[in-house]
């Protein structure tokens, strides 16, 4: 049996956001035909129960000068270099075959420090870009330390992507670029949970369920509630919009419109989901693919999306009532008014979206990536469709 270990930036369990999901997912279908288990730096709290074997590594803050002037990435440095002695004490003693780092930051500060490993890597967006796109919006010294870890992303990204066994994209459009640096790229796209579905209730509300400890969805909401919903509510009084997810309850202070409920961060998302009416993605701008996306989708919600965001909605999906795109005031109240009232238009949108998308669990998602991984490909593998 193929042993990994998979490297996260934090503990995914709970998986209260996007990131934490879909490395919980990942590592939890590998574990169905491998040998699994997920290495992480403790910051904080204990470890909670997992469905597979989990190793805490003991963490401190690392000094942010040190990895500002560093040619490898800030995030990198600050996540692993901690933990590095203890991590390559666990590789040594459990000699996996893999070492699967959730995040290509974390393998430019790992790669080096576990030579004699192979080594896949999960590039959930391409680093240099995401930087760059985040200093568009920034300003002064930000601004300047945005475009300094994009420099350094030009760099140490192709390196990461050349020197991995593996690498995995969330998107074609980033399979293609990884393969154009001459990586060996396999599509693993975001999938869904086998969870029931359940027709949205006819008065639910506007689920706005993100990290908004990440900065693009934080200024997304804020801009929202402060321009959009007004005007959602000058057409549709009875619009109630509900925030939810991880440091969203920062935003209560700051918040005070009518219709408008903080309910924080979350442990589980299914009671958030179950009175929800419609999810609503309002992101600019940032990277990779947004995992809200594809699972509001796959529990039977429409999502009201921006331009930036519809690009997550699954190939399959996309120019269909499942996913409504507004970037303006106007659009957004016309957007969700429609979706609000129109209960039996929506009711078939979000059927025939769960339908669409049940072959895109996350253990037949995997199945290529298996297959990179083993000289026998696994049964069934050659069926699977990976579009993004």
């Amino acid at each position: 049996m193929t042993r990994i270990l998979l490297v996260s930036v934090e503990q995914p369990w709970p998986e209260h956001h996007g990131g934490r999901l879909r490395t919980a997912r990942v590592a939890t279908a590998l574990a169905e035909s491998c040998d699994v288990e997920v290495a992480f730096p403790l910051k904080d709290g204990g470890v909670v129960d997992a469905p597979v074997p989990v190793h805490p590594l003991p963490w401190h803050p690392a000094g942010r000068l040190g990895s500002r002037a560093s040619l490898r990435p800030h995030l990198g440095e600050h996540h692993l270099a901690p933990v590095l002695p203890s991590l390559r004490r666990l590789a040594d003693k459990r000699a996996p075959d893999f070492v699967y780092w959730s995040h290509s930051y974390l393998a430019a500060t790992g790669m080096r420090a576990l030579p004699g490993f192979r080594h896949i890597v999960e590039f959930a967006n391409i680093e240099g870009d995401r930087l760059a796109t985040l200093a568009k919006s920034a300003n002064g010294a930000r601004k300047a330390v945005r475009l300094g870890e994009s420099w350094k992303a030009r760099r140490w990204e192709p390196d990461v992507a050349v020197g991995a066994d593996i690498c995995v994209a969330l998107t074609q459009s980033d399979a293609d670029r990884l393969s154009s640096w001459g990586a060996r790229t396999v599509l693993v796209p975001n999938g869904v949970d086998t969870v029931d579905y359940t027709p949205s209730p006819a008065d639910g509300y506007v689920l706005a369920l993100a990290s908004y400890d990440y900065e693009p969805n934080l200024r997304a909401i804020e801009d929202f509630v402060s321009h959009s919903w007004p005007a959602v509510l000058s057409k549709v009084p009875h619009a109630r919009l509900v925030i939810a997810g991880r440091n969203s309850e920062a935003l209560r202070k700051g918040i005070r419109l009518p219709g408008v409920s903080v309910i924080g961060t979350l442990d589980r998302v299914d009671d958030a989901y179950a009175g929800a009416a419609m999810s609503l993605t309002p992101a600019q701008v940032g990277g990779g693919a947004q995992l809200k996306v594809t699972e509001s989708l796959g529990r039977g919600r429409v999502v009201v999306a921006t331009a930036y965001s519809s690009r997550s909605v699954p190939e399959e999906l996309r120019g269909t009532q499942a996913c409504v795109m507004a970037d303006s005031p106007d659009a957004f109240a016309t957007a969700i008014g429609m979706t609000l009232d129109g209960v039996e238009a929506r009711h078939a949108a979000e059927y025939e979206a769960r339908r669409t998308l049940q072959h895109r669990s996350w253990s037949r998602l995997t199945l290529p990536l298996l297959e990179a991984m083993s000289p026998t490909p696994p049964r069934g593998s050659q069926a699977v469709r990976t579009e993004s």
